[in-house]
C-alpha cells in the first residue's frame, strides 16, 4: 500500500473546515520591514562614514589652515608696514635732510650712525645720495652693498619706483632689505636712499606671536623664475606627515611675499571624526529596530483578533462601528449589508418583494487636503479660533484708530512697536497695526512679508491676528515659526523675500511683546515706525487675499554660519539661553561648530522662570558666572530673549562689557581690513575708539539702537559695530545685522585661532573705572519731555557736551552719559573715569544737573 509522503511547512495545510493556511503573511510582512528600515539606515551611516564625515573633516581642516595662514599674513604685512612707514619718517627727517643738502661724506656718515640708534632692529642702514643724473653712482664701485639685489634695490628707489622689500642669502643665512628715497623739499636735485636690512630672525620671532603646536608656518618669497618654488625666508612651527594635503598659501599685500601653512599631526588627529560614536549609534538604531518589530509581531495578531471581532460585531446593525483600522471599514459596511439582506430573505413572505438597496453616498470628501484651510498658527499652538471667516472688507473691521485718550501711542517707539501684550497689543491693535505693515509693504512693491515670533505665551495669539491681518491686506506669508530675531533676518537674505515682522518682546519682561520689521531688508526706525502708526489712526488700509506657506529656515541658517567660522581647537562653551527663542538653535549651532556645549536654561519657556532675558542686567548673569567657573570652560555666552544680543563671561567669572568685547572683535577684523569704520554707540568706552584708531581703523560714534546702527553702518560701509547693550553687527563675511549667536561663534574663532584664553586676551586691553548700564525708571509720557529739557538747561561748562543722543559729556579724566531708553520707561546712565576720584566728581556734577531739572526724579548714582 502506497502512502503519501509528508510535505516540508511549504505545504498549505487544511484544517477540518476546509479553510487553507498557507504560511504566515505577517512574518513575510515583517521581514520585508526590517529590510525597508534597515536599508536606509545602513545605508546613511555607510555615507557618513565613508563620504560625509571625510570630507567634512576635510574641509574642516582646508579652512582652518586658510584662517592661520591669513592670520600669519596679517601679521608680518603689519611688521612690514612699520618698518616702511619709518623709514619714510626717518626720509623726513631734519638730520636727513641736511646731510643730503650738504653732501658731506661725513655727515652721511654721522647720519647713519645716528638712524642706527633709531632702528635698533636692522643689522646695517646705509644712506646713499643719488647722483647728477637721479640714480646712485656705482662706476666706483658698489659704495658696500652687499650684492645686484641691493644695488637693484637702490636704483629702483631712486628712480621714484616703491620697490617691495627683498630676501636674499648673506653669510649663510637669510636677511632682507628695505629702500627708500629721501628728497630735499627745497632743492631740487640732492636726494639720497635709505637702505635698511634686518636679519630675518626678526620675521621668524614674529610668526611665533602665532601658537606653532598647530602647524609650520613657512614665509616664502616668490622667485623672479616661476617655474621654480618659492624661496623659504622665515618659518615657525612644525608641519605633520599628512600636512602638505592641507596646505594653503596666502598672499602678502604690497610683496613679493606669501605665507603657507601645512598642519601638524596633533591639529589633524584633533579635527578627525572618529567612527566610534556613528558604530554605536548604528547599534543602538539596528536595536531599536529589531525591538520594535518584535512588539510588533507580539502585539498584532491580538489586536488584528479584536479589530476582527468588531467587524464580526458590526454585522449586528445595532452595534456602532468603531473601527481603529480604515482598511477594514468597507468590510464591514459589506457584511453588515449582506446580514441584513439575508434576515430579509429568511422572514419574507413569498412572493418575494423586491428589496430596494440603500447605500450611503459618497458625498464630498471634507477630509481631503483640497478643502481644508490651511492653520496659520502650528498646531502646538494655545490660540486656534481665528475667526478666519470675518471679512478685512465689511464695514468696521479695521476702523481708525481713535486719537484721543486712551490710545496706546508709546508703544510706537524710536525702531519698533512694544507693549503690554494682554493690555496694549489686542487683537484689535495688532490686525490694524498688520493691516498697516501689508499696506505700506505693497505699495513699496513687496508683495510677500516672512513672519516669526519668539517663545513668549502670547506670541502665538499676536501672530495669528498679524498674519491674518496681513492676508487681508493682500500680502502672502512666508510663516519661519519661532524662531530667533536674527534668524528673521538671514531669511530676508536666504528667500526670495526682503521683508519681514518679528514678534517679540526682546529683552522685556515676559508679558511685554512687540514687533521688530524689516522693508526691503532695511530695519525700519522712527520714520517708519510712525508711518505705521499713522496709517493705524487713519485707517486707510489695503484690501486683498493673501496666501500663506511654511518654512523653516534653521538647517540653511547654521549650514552657512557653521560654513564661514573655522574654530581650530575646540572649546568648552556654557550657553544660557535663559529660556528664551535661542533655547533649541543655539546648543545645536555651537555643537555643529565643533564645541563642547554646556546648556543652561536652554528649555523654552516663554514666563523666563529663571531670570529675566535681559543681559545687559548683570544680575541676570550670575547662574552664568557660577556655571563658567564649575564648568572650567573657555568662555560663557547669554543670549536675550529673541537672540540678537549676547553677553560674555571669561574662564575666571569675569563679565566682559559689550564694548570691551568689541576692542576684541575690532583688533580681529581692523587688522586685515587696515583702514576700516567701525561704528559703537554712546554708552561705550573711549578706550575703545583710542585701541581702534592705534590698530589703523577709523572708529565712529553714533546714536544707540540696532536699527540706527545698521543705518549707520551701511551709510559708511563699516566692517563691524556694536552697542554697550550687547548688540554685534558683522559686515565683514556677514550680512551686517545684529545677530548674538553669529557674534558669539566670531569669539570661538578668534581664541581657538590664536590660541590666548579670554582672560590673557583682557589683560591686553586698557582699563579705567567704570559703571555699568544704570537704569533711572521714569514715566514714559515725561521721559523725552525731561530729556529736551536737560539738553537745553544744563550747563556742564567743564566739559564737551555732545547731543548726539541724550547728554555726553567728555572730560579730560572721563566722561558721563545720560540719554533716554528708546525700549523702556527709564533714562540710561553711564560713567567712565581714569580714577575713582574723577568718577565721583563727574556723577556729582550730573547729579546737580539732573536735579535741577527734574528735582523728584530717584537717581541711582
Amino acid at each position: 500500500m502506497l502512502k503519501r509522503k509528508n510535505k516540508n511547512n511549504n505545504e498549505s495545510a487544511k484544517n477540518p473546515q476546509g479553510i487553507s493556511v498557507k504560511g504566515n503573511a505577517l512574518g513575510r510582512v515583517a521581514a520585508l520591514a526590517l529590510v525597508v528600515i534597515a536599508a536606509p539606515i545602513l545605508l546613511g551611516f555607510a555615507y557618513l562614514l565613508l563620504l560625509r564625515d571625510p570630507g567634512v573633516n576635510d574641509q574642516q581642516l582646508q579652512r582652518i589652515s586658510q584662517s592661520f595662514a591669513a592670520q600669519q599674513a596679517s601679521n608680518i604685512q603689519s611688521l612690514v608696514t612699520g618698518m616702511e612707514q619709518r623709514l619714510q619718517g626717518a626720509a623726513q627727517s631734519p638730520l636727513a635732510l641736511q646731510a643730503i643738502a650738504n653732501e658731506m661724506g661725513k655727515d652721511v656718515a654721522l647720519v647713519e650712525q645716528a638712524m642706527l640708534d633709531y632702528f635698533p632692529e636692522v643689522i646695517s642702514l646705509r644712506l646713499l645720495p643719488m647722483g647728477e643724473m637721479g640714480t646712485a653712482s656705482f662706476e666706483g664701485g658698489y659704495q658696500g652693498l652687499r650684492n645686484h639685489i641691493e644695488v637693484d634695490l637702490v636704483r629702483r628707489a631712486g628712480a621714484g619706483d616703491a620697490p617691495h622689500p627683498e630676501s636674499y642669502q648673506f653669510e649663510g643665512k637669510w636677511v632682507s632689505s628695505f629702500a627708500q628715497l629721501a628728497s630735499h623739499p627745497r632743492i631740487e636735485d640732492r636726494s639720497a636712499v635709505i637702505l635698511a636690512t634686518i636679519d630675518n630672525g626678526l620675521l621668524a620671532t614674529r610668526m611665533q606671536s602665532l601658537d606653532g603646536t598647530g602647524g609650520n608656518f613657512a614665509l616664502q618669497q616668490q622667485l623672479a623664475d616661476r617655474s621654480r618654488d618659492a624661496a623659504i625666508i622665515a618659518s615657525h612651527g612644525t608641519a605633520g606627515s599628512s600636512g602638505e594635503s592641507y596646505l594653503q598659501v596666502v598672499s602678502i599685500p604690497d610683496s613679493n611675499w606669501q605665507v603657507a601653512f601645512s598642519p601638524s599631526d596633533q591639529l589633524v588627529s584633533d579635527m578627525q571624526i572618529h567612527a566610534t560614536g556613528v558604530l554605536a549609534v548604528l547599534a543602538i538604531c539596528m536595536l531599536a529596530v529589531l525591538v520594535g518589530l518584535l512588539l510588533v509581531l507580539k502585539r498584532f495578531p491580538a489586536a488584528l483578533e479584536a479589530q476582527v471581532e468588531k467587524v464580526i460585531a458590526a454585522a449586528d446593525r445595532k452595534s456602532p462601528l468603531e473601527l481603529t483600522v480604515p482598511e477594514l471599514v468597507t468590510i464591514a459596511k459589506q457584511l453588515r449589508r449582506a446580514t441584513l439582506r439575508n434576515l430579509r430573505q429568511a422572514s419574507a413572505p413569498a412572493p418575494e418583494i423586491p428589496v430596494v438597496e440603500f447605500t450611503e453616498s459618497a458625498g464630498t470628501d471634507l477630509t481631503n487636503p483640497m478643502f481644508q484651510s490651511t492653520n496659520i498658527i502650528d498646531e502646538d499652538e494655545d490660540v486656534l479660533d481665528l475667526d478666519l471667516d470675518a471679512s478685512t472688507d465689511s464695514p468696521g473691521a479695521l476702523e481708525p484708530a481713535p486719537a484721543s485718550t486712551g490710545f496706546p501711542d508709546h508703544i510706537f517707539r524710536a525702531y519698533d512697536i512694544r507693549g503690554v501684550a494682554q493690555s496694549e497689543l489686542s487683537d484689535d491693535m495688532v490686525a490694524k497695526i498688520g493691516a498697516a505693515i501689508g499696506s505700506i509693504a505693497g505699495e513699496a512693491d513687496e508683495q510677500t512679508v516672512i513672519v516669526a515670533c519668539d517663545g513668549r505665551t502670547s506670541s502665538p495669539r499676536i501672530k495669528a491676528a498679524l498674519i491674518k491681518a496681513l492676508m487681508g491686506s493682500g500680502r502672502d506669508v512666508i510663516d519661519i515659526g519661532l524662531v530667533p530675531t536674527p534668524l528673521l533676518y538671514f531669511a530676508t537674505r536666504h528667500l526670495n523675500c526682503h521683508s519681514g515682522v518679528m514678534i517679540t518682546g526682546s529683552h522685556n519682561p515676559a508679558e511685554y511683546n512687540g514687533f521688530k520689521i524689516v522693508l526691503k531688508q532695511q530695519t525700519i526706525a522712527a520714520g517708519g515706525i510712525q508711518d505705521i502708526r499713522e496709517r493705524v489712526v487713519s485707517g486707510k488700509f489695503k484690501k486683498g487675499t493673501g496666501r500663506m506657506i511654511r518654512e523653516d529656515v534653521v538647517p540653511a541658517y547654521i549650514e552657512e554660519v557653521i560654513s564661514d567660522i573655522a574654530i581650530a581647537v575646540p572649546l568648552k562653551v556654557v550657553i544660557d539661553a535663559g529660556n528664551g527663542a535661542t533655547s533649541r538653535v543655539a546648543p545645536e549651532l555651537f555643537e555643529e561648530l565643533g564645541c563642547e556645549v554646556v546648556p543652561l536654561y536652554c528649555e523654552l519657556d516663554g514666563r523666563f522662570p529663571n531670570h529675566p532675558p535681559d543681559t545687559s542686567n548683570e544680575d541676570n548673569l550670575a547662574a552664568l558666572v557660577a556655571a563658567v567657573e564649575a564648568e572650567g570652560a573657555d568662555f560663557g555666552v547669554a543670549f536675550d530673549g529673541d537672540g540678537d544680543r549676547l553677553a560674555i563671561v571669561s574662564p575666571s567669572g569675569q563679565i566682559v562689557r559689550s564694548d570691551v568685547l568689541l576692542m576684541i572683535y575690532a583688533e580681529d577684523v581692523v587688522a586685515r581690513n587696515p583702514g576700516a569704520d567701525v561704528v559703537f554707540d554712546v554708552k561705550c568706552s573711549r578706550n575703545l575708539a583710542q585701541l581702534i584708531t592705534q590698530h589703523g581703523g577709523r572708529p565712529v560714534l553714533w546714536k544707540t539702537g540696532h536699527a540706527y546702527m545698521k543705518e549707520k553702518m551701511q551709510e559708511t560701509g563699516a566692517l563691524l559695530g556694536g552697542e554697550f547693550s550687547g548688540h554685534m553687527f558683522f559686515g565683514e563675511r556677514w550680512y551686517g545685522f545684529d545677530d548674538g549667536m553669529y557674534a558669539a561663534g566670531r569669539l570661538a574663532e578668534i581664541l581657538s585661532t590664536h590660541g590666548d584664553s579670554l582672560d590673557d586676551t583682557l589683560a591686553g586691553f586698557p582699563t579705567s573705572i567704570n559703571t555699568p548700564e544704570l537704569i533711572v525708571p521714569v514715566p514714559e509720557d515725561r521721559k523725552f519731555a525731561l530729556m529736551e529739557k536737560l539738553s537745553k538747561e544744563a550747563d556742564f561748562a567743564d566739559g564737551k557736551v555732545n547731543t548726539l543722543d541724550g547728554i555726553r559729556v567728555d572730560y579730560q579724566d572721563g566722561w558721563g552719559l545720560f540719554r533716554a531708553s528708546n525700549t523702556s520707561p527709564a533714562f540710561t546712565a553711564r560713567f567712565e573715569a581714569d580714577s575713582q576720584e574723577a568718577l565721583d566728581r563727574i556723577q556729582e556734577e550730573f547729579r546737580s544737573q539732573v536735579g535741577a531739572v527734574a528735582p523728584d526724579l530717584e537717581l541711582n548714582f
